[in-house]
């Protein structure tokens, strides 16, 4: 999350990012774990490893494929890099799920990833008031620049990117954390007396709010919206009555400290109804522009990440792009991965009779119907920071409902 996504050790490519290199490792430790008996997995917590074992049977097939057709070597090497990031996340995966066993450890983890996600949304606030992009002011020793950063500005706003690739990875990325920033807030047993303790709970959430606004992207303020709407109904009144108030005074404060941010966010989305919007003609002519693509291979697709935009074009669509490069076959493991994490949320929270345990599986339902909503607006899953965080936050949800399932056998059993 600190590290800027955009760097990688020399010579390694998009394989040399330090989280892709942590990942690895953990893999690693996971096979060592299983082959000397030391780690043993939990069938509890096994529906997310079965999803992505979905996942890397369909990249594989696919990749399978690209020997079936005329590929140039930049293709190859794409698919190549592909199916070992795809092995390293089911790594990930497995390590979450079956490494983290009780409730404090994963408490732990998640605290830390809020923390951390509030570093990098305080960055890209920085970045918008001040212009002075923090990344590029980075140098870590043996790393180099193996991605370009996207977009500056838009409706003469400098765009919040952080630590992420572009300003739309880091609203999702910010999305995606903010409901467990939500959670840690109203968690009762972090209620505590004097206003240090109040700024500790609070403070992360409103930096996040206010964070995502400044990306100037439809993006982060649909993922905004979408985790209310999963989030709010599961509060009791006394909870979502303060939630309204806040929303109204967060409105009217970024319309006051920020004249026109909120009327170029506005214009954003009533623009898109319209035949105004570069953006969103740009993503109307994709979907005509990869149809031939999509006929010649619609099971398989072309290859997992051969539609290279410089030898092709963008999609801006994540299924539409994974339509074209994992087929048919490939769309429905992504989509049975993302309701697989949202069926672990939900399934945990009905496990689970703790209030704050109960909100932390409403939480991760959000995050991912965050995901599932938002992958037809951008491509989340080619993003390295965002598909890192997703995988890992998966892991976590298999960890969560084989916790649930758990304490509810041994509830039933009276021990």
């Amino acid at each position: 999350m600190l590290m800027p996504a955009t760097e990688t050790v020399a010579n390694l490519g998009a394989l040399g990012s330090p989280a892709t290199i942590y990942s690895v490792m953990a893999l690693l430790w996971f096979l060592a774990g299983r082959m000397t008996g030391h780690l043993r997995l939990d069938p509890a917590s096994s529906s997310v490893r079965k999803a992505m074992c979905v996942l890397l049977t369909a990249v594989t097939l696919s990749y399978i494929g690209v020997s079936g057709r005329v590929a140039s070597g930049a293709e190859i090497q794409a698919a190549d890099r592909a199916l070992i990031l795809c092995l390293v996340s089911c790594g990930l995966v497995a390590v979450a799920s079956g490494g983290i066993t009780d409730r404090n450890r994963l408490d732990t983890l998640l605290r830390r990833l809020v923390v951390f996600g509030t570093i990098v949304a305080l960055m890209g606030i920085t970045e918008f008031f001040t212009g002075f992009r923090v990344t590029e002011h980075i140098v870590l020793p043996g790393l180099q620049t193996n991605i370009m950063p996207g977009a500056g500005d838009r409706g003469g706003h400098l765009r919040a990117q952080g630590t992420t690739t572009q300003p739309l990875e880091f609203g999702a990325v910010i999305a995606v954390h903010l409901p467990f920033a939500l959670q840690q807030a109203g968690d009762p047993a972090r209620r505590g007396p004097g206003w240090r303790n109040t700024v500790r709970r609070l403070a992360p959430v409103t930096i996040m709010i206010i964070s995502l606004p400044m990306t100037v992207s439809r993006t982060a303020i649909i993922g905004l919206v979408v985790t209310m709407a999963i989030l709010m109904p599961s509060w009791p009144k006394e909870r979502r009555r303060p939630a309204y108030v806040m929303a109204l005074f967060g409105a009217v404060g970024i319309r006051v400290l920020v004249p026109g941010l909120m009327g170029t966010i506005l214009v954003l989305f009533s623009s898109a109804s319209g035949n105004n919007d570069n953006s969103t003609q740009a993503r109307t002519k994709d979907y005509a522009g990869v149809a031939p693509y999509i006929k010649e291979r619609p099971w398989f697709g072309r290859g997992p990440a051969t539609f290279i935009p410089s030898l092709y074009r963008y999609t801006d669509n994540y299924y539409l792009l994974a339509l074209v490069e994992i087929g048919v076959v490939g769309v429905a493991a992504v989509l049975i991965v993302y309701f697989t994490g949202i069926r672990a949320g939900r399934l945990g929270r009905r496990l689970s009779v703790d209030p704050a345990q109960r909100d932390l599986g409403q939480c991760f339902a959000a995050a991912f119907a965050v995901m599932l909503v938002i992958s037809a607006t951008f491509d989340t899953l080619s993003f390295p920071m965002l598909s890192g965080l997703f995988f890992l936050l998966l892991g976590c949800s298999g960890a969560y409902l084989g916790i649930a399932r758990n304490e509810a056998a041994r509830r039933l059993s009276g021990g």
